[in-house]
């Protein structure tokens, strides 16, 4: 009587829980359930029991689900998997979250035949939030807070890692510089404020332009950079001077309905040789970038 109460607790406590339970063959068959009570984390799965991974789920995450399963069960040891998952990309279950959910599964095997084959524990747990915030987290520290372009640690890395890339896979690499030279004009005109707005419709103006070509970085206040792969710097050349059209094509409003124009300075350089690395382009364009300047002075138009 008293094991009997207590195996009645385990159950009540077990489908309490709000994290689902599955009980999977070796063969990829669902079992039985336990939990997963919680529906705006997880949706109904019983009506999945007697049916396999290959008869509700899409190919290539049902074979990836039975690997772990028969891993687990080979190796007699617990595993650990990450997936991302929508309830419209599983045949047969109703109700639950919308959207692609993300879920941490632990997988472990059981010593018992009571199932008649092999067969694991798979706890899934729904970590959705978890990874939009690591994903907001990771945004913050790869991206300057006013242009949302990538920030400056983050770029120069960036560059590093395209270059060794380039030299890889021998192709070619090209990199621009672009200075906001009237910036500070600008700000000590008419503040800060006017400042980031003429930063900020710079820096739309050159990703305008770039788009999927290359990555856009922030370096400073007024110094933007562009790395281009496998784009040679005859063609560099030719974005940069694009770019700086769109920057001057850009007026800003300041004081008594004035407005005036932004300018700006570029230099552009590529790889030219397999020992060359970031320090030897940042170099090259820094000294480069009166090259392609614009002749244009900030005018005033009433």
């Amino acid at each position: 009587m008293i094991d009997s109460n207590i195996n009645s607790h385990l159950v009540a406590i077990a489908n309490a829980m709000p994290d689902p339970i599955f009980i999977m063959g070796q063969d990829g068959t669902y079992l039985d359930i336990v939990g997963g009570q919680e529906r705006s984390l997880y949706a109904d799965g019983s009506s999945l029991i007697g049916k396999t991974y290959k008869d509700v789920l899409p190919e290539k995450m049902a074979e990836r689900f039975l690997k772990v399963v028969q891993r687990a069960i080979a190796s007699n040891s617990l595993q650990e998997i990450e997936y991302q998952l929508a309830n419209n990309e599983v045949n047969g279950v109703e109700s639950g979250p919308l959207g692609g959910q993300w879920y941490e599964a632990r997988v472990y095997p059981i010593e018992s035949d009571a199932y008649g084959q092999p067969a694991v524990i798979w706890l899934a747990i729904n970590i959705t939030s978890r990874k939009h915030m690591e994903e907001q987290i990771e945004h913050l520290s790869s991206t300057d807070p006013l242009t949302n372009l990538y920030n400056r640690d983050f770029f120069l890395d960036l560059v590093d890692e395209e270059i060794n890339k380039a030299k890889l896979n021998k192709k070619p690499i090209s990199l621009i510089k672009i200075d906001l030279d009237c910036f500070k004009r600008i700000t000590d005109g008419y503040g800060h404020e006017m400042g980031d707005k003429a930063i900020l419709m710079a820096a739309h103006a050159i990703e305008n332009v770039v788009k999927e070509l290359g990555y856009v970085g922030r370096l400073s206040c007024d110094q933007f950079m562009v790395i281009l792969p496998e784009v040679k710097a005859v063609d560099a050349f030719r974005i940069a001077k694009l770019a700086q059209e769109k920057i001057s094509g850009q007026t800003i409003k300041l004081e008594d309905n004035t407005k005036t124009c932004l300018t700006s300075q570029a230099g552009v350089t590529e790889l030219r040789q397999p020992e060359e690395d970031s320090q030897t382009l940042f170099r090259r364009v820094n000294e480069g970038i009166q090259s392609i300047a614009t002749s244009r002075e900030i005018t005033t138009i009433n």
